[in-house]
């Protein structure tokens, strides 16, 4: 992965980008809206990604350096993230939300766009199944977050009286886009398509609740009456936790890529690795993959509460040929750091700090400013965050300050992972290299056996 270009080279990449995309959009949507010319673009880091307000597209600087696509003969970085942005220009801009209770309405029509044309300018239908699996892990997360019977994961939140802030995650996004998905497995994948058109012209220039949404879905639909008897509108819209229903997706590579993630969880051994997939074949893989082997690894971290020790962390990365411990992409950095952190691997200490002070983003720095209270202690997380705290846009220095101040006050945070882990402190306390912590404990008996004799050999001469 190259190293981030400046922001003139990101700029220029976005001089013909607006002819592209737009031509997509308008390809998906048959509507040609009007001023939707990308005439501006601007770079700022702050506590979303980015917001579309047409003529001008804003984009977190720090997260443009993700993975370069050539598009229509135009390198771009990250394009699909500018096509998320762009396409909010119908989805949030022509068709905007009425409440915060809807904003799924914004989001995950908007995340359902993106990855139709992701997959359209991909000439490939399978992307979309790949980016739709690599959501399921930031849903998965905040899930857990905010806990699987917590109101603020239903699709429609309860937000009256309730700083939208605190309800803010990638619910409305993930949850939103798995709904429309169904809903297109129900009528039909085409017939969906020609729907969103129709939904698109028939709310432009309004704002839009759910209660409108099903309203219209329902008289677009009505010769499909039977189809319809079988969708559970109150348990999608009011369930909290996972989707509803379980979406199909082409699972192919995605199969293969966790196979390799749980074999590499269970065993050090880079020969059984090699059996799943040729280390070969990994220099030539999207970032995407690469995203989907580290959220496989986090997932199965999470749910078995495994520590990865330094030495196994370095066996992956060796064979990945460095790439996670040296890309400039910030997705896998921050996933990388991530699982370092859940491992007490405090060699990346540093690197993530730093990252820390580059990014703005809510969706990176919030989780690692959590997981730095939970190995280091909710003291050291906080003096660091004191630190960053003056580069942050407000709103994402009060919701840090909220995470800090919700771990100081549990019980669960009250001792730090690292100082439980029982080879890194031995390897903290002796000065050993993390990379050899494993061996920690038969240096500090080598060393106290070495201390015993001298001791009998001194008392002896006396």
């Amino acid at each position: 992965m190259a190293a981030c270009p400046s922001p003139s080279l990101r700029a220029q990449s976005f001089a013909n980008l607006d002819d592209v995309l737009y031509r997509h959009l308008q390809w998906t949507l048959s509507i040609d809206f009007e001023q939707q010319q990308l005439k501006g673009f601007a770079e700022y880091t702050f506590a979303y990604m980015g917001t579309s307000k047409s003529p001008v597209l804003i984009l977190d600087t720090q997260y443009l350096s993700i993975e370069s696509v050539s598009v229509d003969g135009v390198n771009v970085a990250n394009f699909n993230v500018v096509a998320h942005e762009i396409a909010h220009s119908w989805t949030g801009n022509l068709v905007t939300n009425a409440t915060w209770s809807d904003f799924w309405l914004n989001e995950g029509w908007t995340v359902w766009l993106e990855r139709k044309i992701v997959a359209k300018i991909h000439n490939d239908p399978k992307t979309y199944d790949l980016k739709a699996a690599l959501g399921m892990r930031g849903l998965a997360e905040a899930i857990q977050a905010f806990g699987p019977s917590h109101p603020y994961t239903a699709l429609l939140p309860d937000t009256e009286g309730v700083d939208p802030d605190d309800v803010f995650s990638r619910v409305p996004y993930e949850k939103g886009f798995n709904f429309l998905h169904y809903l297109s497995t129900v009528v039909g994948s085409d017939e969906f398509d020609m729907f969103a058109q129709a939904y698109i012209q028939k709310f432009k220039f309004q704002t839009v609740t759910s209660k409108d949404f099903r309203a219209f879905f329902e008289k677009h639909f009505a010769a499909q009456s039977e189809n319809l008897s079988q969708i559970d509108w109150n348990g999608w819209f009011f369930s909290t936790g996972k989707p509803l229903i379980e979406n199909k997706f082409d699972t192919t590579i995605i199969s293969q890529v966790r196979s390799l993630g749980e074999k590499m969880m269970t065993t050090k051994n880079d020969k059984k690795w090699a059996k799943i997939m040729d280390p070969h074949v990994l220099r030539k893989w999207p970032a995407s993959l690469w995203i989907l082997l580290l959220d496989t690894l986090l997932l199965l971290q999470t749910g078995s509460h495994k520590r990865l020790t330094a030495v196994h962390l370095d066996a992956i990365d060796a064979f990945a040929h460095h790439h996670l411990s040296t890309t400039h992409n910030s997705e896998l950095r921050f996933r990388w750091f991530t699982l370092s952190l859940r491992s007490c691997d405090l060699r990346v200490l540093d690197r993530t700090v730093d990252f820390l002070k580059e990014q703005g983003r809510m969706k990176f720095v919030r989780p690692l400013f959590r997981d730095l209270c939970a190995t280091l202690g909710v003291a050291r997380g906080a003096a660091i965050f004191e630190d960053c705290k003056p580069l942050y846009h407000p709103i994402a220095a009060k919701m840090i300050q909220r995470d800090i101040e919700s771990m100081q006050a549990s019980k669960k945070h009250a001792k730090p992972m690292y100082s439980n882990d029982f080879n890194g402190t031995f390897a903290h306390w002796l000065g050993v290299p993390q990379e050899y912590s494993d061996y920690s404990p038969l240096i500090a008996v080598f060393l106290g056996g070495m201390t015993v004799a001298t001791a009998m050999i001194l008392s002896k001469r006396r």
